[in-house]
């Protein structure tokens, strides 16, 4: 599909970022993984993505990490970030640095509609 919206899914949990590549590739998503934020910077600055979807809390560089360095860099800084997180809540400053905020579980329409509404905002702005 040459025209597929690229998606960058940061999560040490491979088997739940397994999962949802498996998902967003069977809706056309070209789909890459990154365990942690230090590897998902270098894939940004590989390729092209549309948008990130990524973990909070991982070793190396968590999800608030990868957020913040991305929204500071010119390349990066108009890239949506999706956040997924199991805890209750997250604070005022690193909702901030997000898109949208989904809650660990949620159903693949949650995420679908969620990832399209970020890349929807994103278009026009």
């Amino acid at each position: 599909m040459p025209n597929a919206r690229s998606i960058l899914i940061v999560d040490d949990e491979f088997g739940l970022a397994e999962m949802l590549r498996e998902l967003l590739r069977e809706y056309g998503y070209d789909v890459t993984l990154a365990i942690n934020g230090r590897l998902a910077l270098d894939v940004l600055d590989e390729r092209s993505i549309d948008l990130v979807l990524t973990d909070l809390m991982m070793p190396v560089m968590d999800g608030a990490e990868l957020a913040s360095t991305m929204r500071q860099s010119v390349a990066n800084d108009r890239i949506p970030i999706l956040l997924m997180t199991s805890l209750p809540s997250a604070t005022p400053r690193e909702t901030a640095l997000y898109d949208a905020v989904l809650r660990k579980p949620f159903t693949p329409e949650v995420l679908l509609t969620a990832i399209a509404a970020c890349l929807d905002s994103r278009a026009g702005g």
